[in-house]
């Protein structure tokens, strides 16, 4: 794993710990960190896929999809050479709404718990599933934690 890799995981996880901590009550310190936060990981999976494609892949998208699929075939054992195309959705995404979360200054209530998920559903299958050691194991802490604190009714109004 690279360097980018592990800002964007990072990133995605202390945005969505302050996305959490904001639980919808407008709290500006929180969507400020969770819009930025968020908008440097995503930033940050988007510099991951380009520098991908040029130094492991040579600018070419065969290449990509074969070393996909073969990856896809070791962990699964099944030959999906379409989840370049999944990363692809993934890192657009995540940039397009975390951008917009930075223009606007705000969660957008209609489709945040959507990309939310999507890209939940993402760092778990990158993370945990195709990925072993130190970042298995940080991102599995990472996700109990954050279901945790998910379904986990607060407790006082102070936890604002």
């Amino acid at each position: 794993m690279t360097v980018p890799v592990w800002l964007a995981l990072a990133g995605w996880f202390v945005g969505s710990f302050a996305r959490r901590r904001d639980a919808g009550v407008g709290n500006p310190t929180w969507q400020t960190v969770y819009c930025f936060a968020w908008l440097f990981g995503s930033v940050m999976i988007a510099f991951h896929i380009l520098a991908s494609y040029g130094l492991a892949y040579g600018w070419s998208h065969e290449a990509a999809i074969e070393a996909t699929a073969e990856e896809s075939e070791q962990v699964t054992g099944i030959r999906a050479g379409w989840g370049v195309y999944v990363n692809f959705a993934f890192a657009a995404v995540w940039l397009g709404y975390s951008t917009a979360m930075a223009i606007s200054g705000r969660r957008w209530p209609g489709i945040d718990p959507i990309v939310f998920w999507f890209t939940a559903a993402i760092i778990v299958s990158a993370t945990i599933v195709f990925e072993t050691g130190a970042v298995r194991w940080i991102s599995v802490a990472g996700i109990i934690g954050l279901m945790i604190s998910i379904f986990l009714p607060r407790t006082s109004a102070g936890d604002h």
